[in-house]
């Protein structure tokens, strides 16, 4: 069963090389020759193609691009991905996208008699590496059950959430909380040091209040 993987930078590569060292047959495309390499030195079983059209035969693809303009790009239009599988084929869709986009592309995936998950990803490029990265999927669930074998290669725990725009959801909120929350860790490291604080003490006494946290733990290191 061949596998397509489009964009294999910070967050796709990791998942990616996880299939390969699983020994899935894994065709890559990236226009980063440097992302390929690191990502095929994962293992035999990954390849890089030239084009999109090299994964005309996938059943399953990934995608993992930058912005939803890139997603509609590679996906959409004449010469788009969509367009070049066969029926039957499953898109996953990996990037951080708004709900109203995944809904586009579900539509424009069930025209053409392919399926479509949304899965965003809930922690950071190394958690991805180790398959520790939260999956958050969305779309049909019998389409989900179907690929019982591939969400814990790829990382854990995996929830489904229903609707697609459910799984884009998530992943922005805990975007917003937590961005929210590494600006105020960054205001208080700034305050502490005003008073006289030095940080690595600063955050040794944080650890054990109300104000430890995951950004605390990730970022501050």
């Amino acid at each position: 069963m061949p596998i397509g993987f489009v964009g294999v930078g910070l967050m796709g590569g990791p998942l990616a090389r996880n299939l390969i060292r699983a020994g899935k047959e894994v065709l890559v495309f990236d226009l980063s020759e440097e992302a390929l390499k690191r990502t095929l030195d994962a293992g035999t079983s990954g390849k890089a193609v030239a084009s999109l059209g090299d994964l005309a035969d996938c059943d399953i693809v990934f995608t993992s691009l930058p912005m939803p303009q890139h997603v509609e790009g590679v996906l959409l239009g004449d010469d788009g991905l969509l367009a070049k599988l066969k029926s039957g084929a499953v898109h996953v869709e990996l990037s951080t996208i708004d709900p109203q986009t995944s809904l586009k592309l579900s539509d424009a995936a069930s025209a053409k008699g392919i399926g479509f998950l949304q899965c965003t990803l809930g922690k950071t490029p190394a958690h991805a590496e180790k398959a520790e990265e939260p999956l958050f999927i969305g779309g049909d669930k019998a389409l989900y059950e179907q690929l019982s074998d591939i969400w814990p290669i790829i990382g854990s725990p995996e929830y489904y959430m229903g609707g697609v725009e459910a799984s884009c959801a998530v992943k922005l909120i805990s975007n917003m909380v937590g961005m929210t929350n590494l600006v105020v860790l960054a205001e208080g490291m700034r305050a502490g040091e005003k008073a006289g604080i030095e940080k690595k003490v600063l955050v040794e006494l944080l650890q054990d209040t109300g104000a430890r946290s995951f950004q605390m733990a990730l970022t501050w290191p």
